[in-house]
């Protein structure tokens, strides 16, 4: 006998129906009630996060402000050191370019009239004076207006009274007819100068200009330091409107004589003012200075003299 089948479905089509439909309509409550869900905690939470969200965003517009900002100082700063690099690059090739041009200045031969025999003198050289404008330590000069250029290196410490005694000197027999001025000069590290008057010109010899001269003179002692840029104090007392210059130092220059015997030579060629060169201290003991003192003298229209303690 045949057996008949069963349905074995565990639900049957009504069911499904019947969950469908609860879930629709649980859906549709979540959906009418949604609005009211924020109004569940404090009254003023809502506003909290408005409020809190607000300054993230502000934050965050500033965050981005201030990246732009870093972004385009940073590109800047990136031109700016490049610029600089290739400044430094250039001053470097500046620099080596003069270095080179000094070396080749240094081994010009210069036609350098041999010095005299040196006789240590015992008292200052003299003379013949009549007729003169003035006397420098006793060698006359018709130059009526002059520039006093004083070594005011370390070494000079040595012989700071007797500098200022000889500078004394000269201004002693000066009047109202001539015009004077007066350079100190020294590197320490860089070449610098002291001027009286202050500014680039000449004073007339008056009493009032004498005497403050003399307070001026008295005190550079106190400045004597560093190394000997002569050719730079030589180059700033050609520039004076005067007919002479008073050279006063006690040792060799920073460059080479022959270097500075070339470079100030030429630039005197036409306006050819007279440069006396006074060898301050113990100068006989120095044979270097001496011979380039006196070459500077000779072909400048000068003369030199030895002034020793």
């Amino acid at each position: 006998m045949k057996i008949p089948e069963r349905d074995t479905a565990v639900f049957s089509t009504s069911a499904i129906d019947l969950f469908a439909s609860a879930l629709g309509a649980f859906i549709l409550l979540v959906m009418l009630l949604f609005p009211y869900y924020r109004n569940t905690g404090p009254r003023d939470a809502f506003s909290k996060t408005q409020e809190i969200m607000e300054v993230r965003r502000q934050a965050s517009a500033q965050t981005e402000q201030k990246m732009a900002e870093q972004d385009i100082l940073q590109r800047e700063l990136d031109r700016l050191s490049g610029a600089n690099r290739d400044t430094e690059n250039y001053i470097s090739l500046l620099r080596k370019e003069m270095s080179d041009i000094r070396q080749q200045m240094a081994q010009i031969p210069v036609e350098i009239p041999s010095p005299t025999e040196l006789i240590t003198p015992p008292t200052l050289p003299t003379a013949v004076t009549d007729g003169v404008e003035f006397s420098i330590l006793g060698l006359a000069s018709q130059a009526k207006s002059f520039v006093i250029v004083i070594d005011m290196s370390g070494s000079m410490l040595n012989y700071e009274s007797l500098m200022v005694k000889s500078v004394l000197e000269i201004l002693k027999p000066l009047d109202e007819s001539k015009q004077f001025a007066i350079i100190g000069y020294q590197g320490n590290p860089e070449p610098q100068i002291w001027r009286f008057p202050s500014q680039n010109r000449l004073l007339p010899a008056t009493t009032e200009n004498l005497d403050e001269a003399r307070l001026f003179t008295q005190t550079l002692g106190r400045r004597f330091e560093g190394s000997t840029p002569t050719d730079f104090a030589l180059q700033a007392a050609l520039e004076y409107p005067a007919s002479a210059i008073i050279l006063m130092s006690d040792g060799a220059p920073n460059n080479p004589p022959g270097y500075i015997l070339q470079k100030i030579t030429g630039l005197n060629q036409i306006r050819r003012t007279e440069i006396h060169t006074v060898a301050i201290g113990e100068y006989t003991h120095d044979r270097n200075l001496v011979m380039f003192l006196q070459s500077l003298a000779r072909l400048n229209y000068g003369d030199f003299v030895g002034v020793s303690p």
